[in-house]
């Protein structure tokens, strides 16, 4: 969520503790969000969208999702790749 905090073996178990998966189904890519309280989904220069703990929000070609608010948080920009 943070590109201030690293991996690495002085990490606390609350540090190492997954916050969201990514799920496929029904040929859709998802991700849920497990334990991220700042997470927004930003789609066609929309002001956002809060996604709760235990919402998902669909990947998108294009797709804009901020992980956390505060300083170093992470934004995921989506892009689908066809194996095809």
């Amino acid at each position: 969520m943070s590109r201030l905090l690293k991996p690495n073996e002085k990490l606390t178990a609350e540090q190492r503790r997954r916050v969201g998966y990514f799920l496929l189904h029904r040929d859709r890519w998802w991700l849920v969000n497990e334990r991220m309280a700042q997470v927004t989904d930003f789609i066609n220069g929309s002001r956002g969208t809060p996604i709760p703990i235990g919402g998902k929000v669909e990947l998108l070609e294009d797709a804009r999702i901020l992980l956390a608010k505060e300083r170093g948080g992470r934004l995921c920009h989506v892009q689908i790749v066809s194996n095809h």
